[in-house]
């Protein structure tokens, strides 16, 4: 007969919890750029949604239920501020983090995003740390798988 300890039986469970994995919508009509976040943003452990235009965001938006949303404000169909105006008047919503990457000029856009309900302003090229920083502060860390592949 074998004895199992405790910390074996603790860690056994550990790993075969089902365990939350943050998810983040990107939308971006480039298909270069919505590709190119999604590999990072898997690579550093979270599952990723993406939407091609303002129409589908706020329909994946719903349906998908993110933790954070990055939102070009160039989308066809609907543009970013309707697609972020849209979204906090929906239940379940209203809350999630938004943050605009955009090639705009902040001085310019920064406050009708703000206004619209975004949370942050990103400018397009993405500065990496400040992205780091700000899915950091958006999603709490202990849901984000990090591969080990």
């Amino acid at each position: 007969m074998h004895r199992v300890s405790q910390a074996s039986l603790a860690l056994a469970a550990k790993r075969a919890a089902p365990r939350y994995q943050a998810k983040i919508l990107v939308a971006e009509d480039s298909p270069d750029a919505r590709e190119m976040l999604q590999v990072l943003l898997e690579r550093k452990g979270y599952a990723v949604v993406s939407a091609r235009d303002g129409f589908e965001a706020v329909d994946v938006a719903i349906h998908a239920l993110p933790d954070l949303i990055l939102l070009d404000l160039e989308l066809p169909g609907l543009d970013g501020l309707s697609v972020t105006t849209e979204l906090r008047l929906h239940p379940g919503l209203e809350k999630i983090p938004i943050i605009v990457i955009s090639g705009h000029d902040p001085e310019i856009y920064r406050a009708a995003a703000m206004n619209a309900g975004c949370n942050d302003y990103l400018l397009n090229p993405i500065d990496f740390s400040r992205l780091d920083k700000v899915l950091h502060a958006s999603i709490p860390q202990h849901f984000v798988q990090v591969r080990t592949a």
